[in-house]
């Protein structure tokens, strides 16, 4: 790969050579006088700069990769990002490979978040990840940003669940992250994620993981569908707090909770390092990060109805598919809708925890051991009628 400053300098000193030349030679001026590529105070012209930048992104020789290397365990992580661009936007993936050699045909497990959560709310679980790949026979684990959140490209529009699956897809293939089969772990409306990917490539998948999940009914309950309306408006004024500068006092005060995607300090005492917190915090403070939770709020109720569409075509069954569920005991009608949910595979199983719904944050050893119960499924009781599709 080619770097960017370093193309950039050698770029610029072929336009400001020639540059140089052409004024010398018609004026007679040197190059120290309204030629040179700096201001007077010695800084670069915004102008050429921005040429310069759009010359070698034009020409593909380079990506702009963010360095998140910190973002997650701190030093001596062994992880790598991926950011494969797909039809205009790059969706950022943080992958971490098993280390043993007897593994590396193994499924590829792919972690979803919640909403407005993306990859660094899986830190606290990410260690016990790859102390057990070995054992649940998983080749690589990789964690998403979903559009507009982490590292990953803001989309001018909302993007449903089933756009960004279909998008997911071909940013693996990009990616090089194929060849294999996945194992789908979706927390809260990562799940919705889970459920639309394995009904899209059902040979693809070989098992699914949701932790308090949102189902396929959600958005047909009209207290959820009022709720959009009152954390639309919640966002819009924390994007003015923020551009009011007004925002971040909030956050560190304790004003604004976990459940708005905030990362409080204290976070470091559930698993997460002070790297991730720091990242995690710097994002949310973002218009990006904001207007990206507002565009995902009002996709909803309409991912969700289009899920329940595609089990009605599909006869409201995952067949066979390795499905465990883990979840809290909200209320009865939640309770009853996760069960709902795991009925949908005849080879599931279903764990109630006396935790609440950020299992992550609070429950990550629950996690851990749906995972292991998960790839026990799978390696003795695998989905033979789900691995011929629909």
């Amino acid at each position: 790969m080619i770097d960017d400053d370093d193309t950039k300098t050698r770029l610029e000193k072929v336009i400001n050579e020639s540059r140089e030349t052409q004024h010398t030679n018609s004026t007679g001026c040197g190059a120290n006088q309204s030629i040179n590529h700096k201001n007077n105070n010695g800084h670069r012209n915004p102008w050429l700069t921005g040429v310069l930048s759009l010359i070698v992104g034009t020409f593909g020789q380079t990506s702009v990769y963010p360095d998140v290397s910190s973002s997650y365990l701190g030093a001596g992580d062994p992880g790598v990002s991926y950011l494969p661009s797909y039809l205009g936007l790059k969706l950022h993936l943080r992958c971490y490979s098993n280390v043993t050699t007897a593994n590396q045909n193994g499924p590829i497990a792919l972690f979803d978040a919640g909403l407005p959560f993306f990859s660094t709310a899986w830190v606290s679980v990410i260690p016990a990840v790859l102390t057990n790949m070995p054992a649940w026979n998983i080749s690589k684990a990789c964690f998403m940003d979903r559009y507009g959140y982490g590292w990953s490209d803001a989309s001018l529009y909302p993007i449903t669940t089933q756009d960004y699956v279909f998008r997911l897809h071909g940013s693996l293939q990009v990616a090089g992250l194929t060849g294999k089969k996945y194992v789908l772990v979706g927390w809260s409306w990562g799940s919705i994620f889970v459920q639309a990917f394995s009904l899209a490539y059902p040979k693809e998948v070989v098992g699914i993981l949701t932790a308090d999940g949102t189902d396929s009914r959600w958005g047909f309950i009209s207290s959820n569908q009022q709720a959009i309306i009152t954390y639309t408006n919640t966002y819009t004024n924390l994007m003015t707090q923020n551009s009011m500068d007004t925002l971040e006092p909030r956050c560190r005060n304790g004003e604004i909770g976990l459940g708005y995607g905030w990362f409080p300090d204290p976070l470091v005492s559930a698993g997460y390092t002070s790297e991730s917190i720091v990242s995690s915090q710097d994002i949310f403070l973002t218009n990006k990060y904001l207007k990206t939770a507002i565009q995902e709020y009002n996709i909803m109720v309409i991912s969700s109805a289009l899920l329940n569409f595609t089990y009605v075509l599909k006869g409201s069954t995952l067949k066979d598919l390795p499905y465990v569920n883990i979840y809290e005991a909200y209320d009865p009608d939640w309770q009853s809708r996760q069960l709902y949910m795991t009925s949908l595979s005849s080879n599931s199983a279903a764990y109630l925890y006396t935790t609440d719904h950020f299992f992550p944050f609070t429950n990550s050893p629950a996690i851990v051991s749906g995972l292991t119960a998960l790839t026990q499924r799978i390696a003795t009781t695998p989905g033979v009628l789900w691995a011929n599709g629909f």
